[in-house]
């Protein structure tokens, strides 16, 4: 092992953030640049990898893995899809959209299927959005056909629309996409009645709001016209990145736990070459003091708050010219709060509401709520009846809630003064869960309220037979180190120029980032994916890998 002469370690390459970018990053640099290299990834928790993709298996639900992070990816994201393929991992269908399940709007019990009915939903649309078509491709759509329309002159069916190309070409009301809010854009196209109803349908509170339009728009817009399918891991989608890291060590790789980057500053290493000195900080009290490395090269997988959280110092985050640059960069993207709140039941009594009557063919067929997600406009917002144990018909239920909702529970969450929920026990010999289920305990008072708007949502409110959850867990990616759940463009953003200045902000330092945070796939493993791609194309020299299908960056 190279070492200077203060004995420090020195590596080829150091990398900061086990998550999907870190540790596809090391393990593709092992693998097709020079496997002989020295590389590590650093990772500041202590007993697990993965950074928002976060699997749980639930108490005496042992055949399930329940995502309390990132949960699905589409046949459309060539990159993620190509990946999980080429690694076998086993996927499974996601269902989201099906008929039968609950859409509770305005103090109206209806199903997804009477969303089309202009008669049915309790919206005062305008006359030109209570057609069929209007309402079954969605209000964004609509606003995005008009809009183009206007900018255009003529209608474009939009999967051939370039929305950054338009943003840079031409304008709407004299300005640019970039520096007009989504929810402006959108609000100038459709009626108020309408982009409530396109909001309270989502289940989100956050997509129609934060992006700057040339960027909202087009991550809106991304399933329209491909017919995707949604999928996840059978194993959980924390098993992509243990499956990463175990090829990335049997190449030679290092993960290290427990490290918590502090900052970094320029150093000369032994031969006289420009690298940089981490500095770690001090784990627990107790702990002793984590020496500092030396590297040829830093890679940065972190999003924003991570990233903010480094001392300012060095010759990417310091006072200067150039630090102020990267701080800027640093900043082009909004953290959006999220969490997740998964819920046990000892039967799915969502079964036992009233089926509904599809037709089929030349048959009608009663369909209850088996999978798949239903909506409301109370704070739940939404929720996917993740799974039910074939043996003892236990159930788990997910709550997904995120953007201005959020304010609601925000009283209900802090653990350190709340109890943590505890309505049953698992039972004695019965499979108690994965330890990460109970390092993930929930609020009991968010829990009781949480039950509470369930029972409204569906409609069961005076069923003395629905049970009280026997556990929950509930994970909060608003916290210290993530700052949000995903990170979107933010207003006035020339994305396409962040995305590649980000890479290397300060082309004199080798210093790179790389993470979902300045996708093109914000919120999404495929942005992860992009970013890492394009950073070692770039900048380390290596070419697109064989599982993306060729697939390259929107531009």
């Amino acid at each position: 092992m190279e070492r200077a002469g203060d004995g420090s370690e020195i590596l080829d390459v150091a990398i900061v953030g086990a998550g999907i970018s870190g540790l596809y990053t090391g393990w593709r640099l092992l693998r097709e640049a020079d496997d002989r290299a020295r590389i590590v990834v650093f990772e500041r928790e202590a007993a697990r990898l993965g950074g928002r993709l976060l699997s749980v298996t639930p108490p005496e639900i042992p055949d399930t893995r329940l995502e309390l992070g990132g949960m699905r990816f589409t046949s459309t994201q060539k990159r993620a899809s190509g990946l999980i393929d080429h690694l076998g991992l086993a996927k499974d269908p996601f269902p989201v959209d099906r008929p039968q399940n609950i859409a509770y709007l305005r103090g109206r019990h209806l199903r997804r299927r009477d969303l089309t009915d202009p008669d049915l939903v309790p919206y005062d649309l305008a006359p030109d959005e209570r057609g069929a078509q209007a309402l079954s491709q969605g209000f964004t759509v609509l606003a995005a056909q008009r809009l183009v329309r206007t900018m255009l002159g003529k209608d474009r069916p939009l999967n051939d629309v370039d929305w950054k190309a338009l943003a840079a070409r031409h304008s709407y009301e004299g300005e640019s996409l970039r520096d007009l809010p989504l929810e402006y854009v959108l609000r100038r196209n459709i009626s108020q009645e309408a982009f409530r109803f396109a909001q309270d349908t989502s289940g989100y509170d956050s997509i129609l709001h934060t992006w700057n339009a040339a960027d909202g728009l087009p991550w809106n817009l991304e399933d329209f016209g491909a017919s995707p399918t949604f999928f996840h891991l059978h194993d959980g989608f924390e098993s992509l990145p243990y499956a990463i890291a175990d090829r990335f060590e049997q190449a030679g790789g290092e993960i290290r736990k427990a490290h918590d980057l502090a900052g970094f500053d320029r150093a000369t290493l032994p031969d006289g070459s420009e690298g940089v000195v981490l500095r770690f900080r001090k784990g627990e009290p107790d702990a002793g003091d984590v020496p500092p490395v030396m590297a040829r090269r830093l890679v940065l997988a972190m999003p924003r708050r991570s990233l903010e959280r480094l001392d300012p110092t060095g010759p990417v985050l310091g006072p200067d010219a150039a630090g102020r640059k990267a701080r800027r960069l640093i900043e082009a993207v909004e953290p959006i709060p999220l969490f997740k709140l998964a819920l046990c039941y000892s039967y799915p009594w969502w079964r036992t509401i009233e089926p509904m009557s599809v037709q089929n063919g030349d048959k009608v067929e009663p369909l209850t709520i088996t999978d798949g997600q239903s909506v409301t406009d109370i704070p739940l917002r939404q929720c996917y009846y993740w799974a039910t144990d074939s043996e003892t018909q236990n159930s788990v239920l997910l709550i997904y809630d995120d953007g201005t909702d959020l304010a609601f529970w925000a009283g209900l969450r802090d653990i350190g003064k709340l109890k943590a929920y505890a309505s049953g026990r698992p039972t004695p010999g019965k499979p108690r869960g994965s330890q990460d289920w109970y390092n993930y305990q929930a609020p009991a008072l968010m829990v009781d309220e949480a039950h509470r708007q369930l029972c409204i949502m569906h409609g069961v409110a005076d069923r003395t037979d629905i049970p009280k959850p026997y556990a929950a867990a509930y994970k909060d990616w608003g916290d210290e180190i993530y700052g949000g759940g995903a990170n979107f463009w933010r207003l006035n953003e020339d994305s396409p120029v962040v995305f590649d200045d980000i890479l290397q902000p300060n082309p004199d330092a080798p210093v790179f980032i790389c993470g979902e945070a300045y996708s093109n796939f914000q919120g999404w493993v495929e942005g992860a994916l992009e970013t890492a791609d394009a950073m070692l194309k770039k900048h380390f020299g290596l070419g697109a890998p064989e599982w993306s299908r060729e697939h390259e960056p929107r531009s």
